[in-house]
């Protein structure tokens, strides 16, 4: 159940008295309300602005009367740290100095504030209409002010005003948003006429236009980009979503969306701490007031917050991804907690068939019925009527009492085992076939699928991560990975580029954080000299995605290259013995000029030959 904040006559203090979250991971309701003598509410003091600061821990609040309010919600509590006695039209609060803040106020100019301090630090004049945005760059030392006709650039070192963007024909031109791009720092200016124009923030020189079709108007009202500032995401008074890619300023994708959606009002993307800056994950503050997240990748709809009784208006999500404020009609905060929504949409579903066992079956040893197929020998079938049929497979342990080194026995040990071996993956391999055509998303077809990967030896490159990444089944475990990530990296891996000299630094650092998060997994990845060259075809494909990329390695380790590792450090020589026999029956070396070569050059045996190719 979620807490309750009621701010009424309180300056400081606790946030919630015990973490717990609600319905899509809630956490607290905030409330202002205004009581008469005998402690009757009569109204609610509706908040307006929100606003994260750099590292997204902190939310500084600010309701219709001034009151200026900041939530840590980390440590847990809450402060007031100013009243400027009016409304305000907009907020920032990720400025390089933490402490500090930007609000917009209704007499057109914008006031800075130190939160720390309560103390009033500068003001920056030269509106002429109510400031609705306030933008600032990735590294915190400038910030643009939009209004409905003109933007500035201010210097928030010395506070002074470097450019102005104006607007010479007000009838018919209106500027929607100015904003900064991630990385590149370029000023992304959005017009009601649906033209996109870049600009460069250090001289405000003109860069490109997005040429968007004129026979039928997007409507744009909605924008979002991703953090490694390659993809921008359009949207607004039609059912679709258009994504460009700010690299080739061109139009990549159209993704239509339901029906029920017929406006969209504010977007942003859900930042995740191991996707390198290129999300996938958007949410969509549709006309009904529901906060709608969706994956652009698959598009697949994921989960929404907010129904009729708690429309909302304005939303924000912290630069990490774990937390989301949302501003609702009635005039209520809500602060959710996005970590536990993903553990609960991540959580494995509960098996459909369970065995209802007794007492007297629990401690018996020799013979147990269970409903799964791992370990099993032997199946039999009963079937209950003319309606439903329960597979039940029974296991027989073998008892050994000492260890026979008899050859004989050995032998006959060995037989029980591969006659054991083989009825498991018999069993089990029916099973994966028959769960794979089952776990599959529409419009993927198991048999299809097989046919395409025999006859041309791969997927089409459009679409073959996706499919990789559905046949693989993977567990997306993000609790997990992010425990790795958060160990920092390997100490075996820091010298990286020394050794696999990359050209792009963003593939490196990611390299290095999916090879540390498998040495930290398991430390005998961070012994092991082959492991760089085995994964980088992994990370290339999936370098969007770190999660799906260790994923992905770990499960290619973990099936097929479990024997590498049966005489580390040593080289695997019962794989390698295999290989030698094939090339020698194969006459492989002679074919292959570069084996050959190899061979002579360094003058050394099959098998560590075969190890160090």
């Amino acid at each position: 159940m979620h807490n309750t904040l009621e701010l009424h006559g309180k300056e400081s203090g606790q946030i919630w008295h015990r973490k717990g979250a609600g319905k899509h991971g809630l956490l607290v309701t905030v409330l202002h309300s205004i009581f008469n003598v005998a402690d009757v509410p009569l109204k609610t003091v509706h908040f307006l602005q929100a606003g994260f600061d750099r590292n997204g821990e902190r939310l500084l609040a600010v309701d219709q009367r001034g009151n200026v309010y900041v939530f840590d919600l980390i440590r847990n509590k809450f402060e007031l740290v100013h009243r400027t006695g009016t409304s305000c039209t907009a907020v920032a609060f990720n400025l390089r100095n933490p402490s500090e803040f930007l609000i917009g106020m209704p007499d057109f100019t914008v006031k800075c504030f130190d939160a720390d301090k309560k103390e009033f630090v500068a003001w920056l004049k030269g509106h002429t209409t109510p400031v609705k945005e306030i933008s600032v760059d990735s590294n915190g030392d400038f910030c643009i002010t939009t209004s409905a006709e003109i933007a500035f650039l201010w210097e928030l070192k010395t506070f002074e005003r470097k450019r102005k963007l104006t607007i010479t024909n007000k009838n018919d031109v209106c500027l929607y948003r100015a904003f900064f791009c991630p990385v590149s720092n370029y000023i992304l200016t959005c017009f009601r006429d649906d033209s996109i124009l870049v600009w460069d923030a250090r001289n405000l020189e003109f860069k490109y236009q997005l040429a968007v079709p004129e026979k039928n108007p997007p409507f744009y009202r909605a924008f979002a980009v991703t953090n490694d500032g390659g993809i921008l995401v359009c949207g607004g008074k039609s059912s679709y979503l258009q994504i460009w890619n700010l690299e080739t300023h061109k139009l990549m994708k159209i993704i239509e969306l339901p029906k029920v959606i017929k406006e969209i009002k504010e977007m942003a993307f859900l930042s995740e701490s191991f996707d390198g800056g290129s999300h996938k994950i958007i949410a969509m503050l549709c006309q009904d007031g529901i906060l709608r997240f969706a994956d652009i990748e698959t598009c697949r709809d994921l989960f929404q917050i907010g129904h009729e009784n708690d429309l909302i208006h304005h939303f924000l999500l912290s630069s990490n991804g774990k937390f989301c404020s949302c501003t609702l009609v009635s005039g209520q905060l809500h602060i959710y907690d996005l970590a536990s929504t993903w553990k609960e949409l991540n959580r494995a579903p509960s098996p459909i068939v369970r065995t209802l066992r007794s007492n007297d079956d629990c401690h018996n040893d020799t013979n147990s019925q269970i409903t799964c197929s791992k370990g099993s020998t032997t199946a039999r079938s009963s079937k209950s009527g003319a309606t439903s049929s329960t597979n039940t497979i029974t296991t027989n342990k073998l008892a050994i009492k000492k260890r026979s080194h008899s050859a004989s026995d050995r032998l006959q040990l060995k037989q029980h085992y591969a006659t054991r071996i083989s009825d498991k993956t018999s069993i089990s391999s029916s099973i994966v076939d028959q769960s794979a055509f089952r776990n599959l998303p529409e419009g993927l077809n198991f048999k299809k699928l097989y046919k395409i990967l025999r006859f041309y030896g791969e997927y089409p490159s459009k679409y073959r991560a996706f499919i990789w990444r559905c046949l693989l089944r993977l567990p997306e475990n993000h609790a997990a990975y992010a425990a790795l990530v958060e160990k920092g990296g390997h100490s075996t891996f820091a010298k990286l580029q020394e050794q696999y000299p990359l050209k792009s630094r963003k593939l490196l650092r990611i390299m290095q954080r999916v090879l540390s998060a498998l040495a930290h997994w398991s430390s005998i990845f961070g012994e092991t000299d082959f492991l760089p060259l085995l994964s980088f075809p992994f990370i290339k494909l999936f370098e969007n995605n770190q999660l799906i990329c260790f994923e992905v390695i770990a499960t290619v380790v973990f099936n097929w290259c479990q024997l590498w590792f049966m005489y580390f450090p040593n080289p695997p020589v019962n794989v390698l013995g295999i290989v030698n026999k094939f090339e020698n029956f194969t006459g492989l070396r002679e074919k292959d000029k570069i084996i050959l070569t190899m061979q002579t050059k360094f003058k050394r045996s099959n098998l560590l030959q075969d190890f160090n190719y």
